[in-house]
Order: C-alpha cells, then sequence, then structure tokens
C-alpha cells in the first residue's frame, strides 16, 4: 500500500491546479483504506481533487460514497487527505 500511497503523492506533487484526479483502483482501494484506518466511515473513495499545496504538503480533497459500483457520491463525506513531503499521508473531515 505504501507505494501506491507514493504514486498518489507523486500524482499530487506534479500539479498545483486544483482538478479531479484520475484514479487507478489500486490508488482508490489505497485512499479507501488510509481514511477507514483513521476511523472515519469511507465506504469507498469516489472522487479526488487537487486542491494545491499547504502548509503540511499537498492537499486533497476527497469525497466517499456507497460501495455499490454507481458513481454516486456522499456529500457529507468529504476529508482532506494531505501528502506529506515525508510519503505520509494525514486525513481529517473537510471543512
Amino acid at each position: 500500500m505504501k507505494k501506491i500511497l507514493a504514486a498518489l503523492f507523486a500524482v499530487v506533487a506534479t500539479s498545483a491546479a486544483a482538478d479531479e484526479m484520475t484514479m487507478t483502483p489500486a490508488m482508490t482501494k489505497a485512499a479507501t483504506a488510509l481514511i477507514q484506518e483513521q476511523g472515519f466511515n469511507c465506504p469507498i473513495v469516489k472522487m479526488v481533487s487537487r486542491k494545491g499545496p499547504g502548509a503540511r504538503g499537498a492537499v486533497m480533497k476527497v469525497w466517499c460514497g456507497p460501495d455499490d459500483g454507481s458513481d454516486n457520491v456522499y456529500s457529507d463525506f468529504t476529508f482532506r487527505l494531505i501528502a506529506r513531503p515525508n510519503g505520509n499521508f494525514e486525513v481529517a473531515e473537510w471543512q
């Protein structure tokens, strides 16, 4: 999972623009696991958007949704995912 998250960090680090990221199934699975490991309810990551650099690293907004194969997202299941320069990630509720 560390390699997959490192790939996600590399994608984020190469662009400061705020835009939707194309996620591979492996990246989706790794991001979902990362959020769930922090104790948050996220059935599956549905969408990730770059928000640019922040004080702690590259900031992404993550939307979760039902794990039913649909494109549906939960508007109240959004998280801030920060890719830190040391390769670690920080997860918090989006506010």
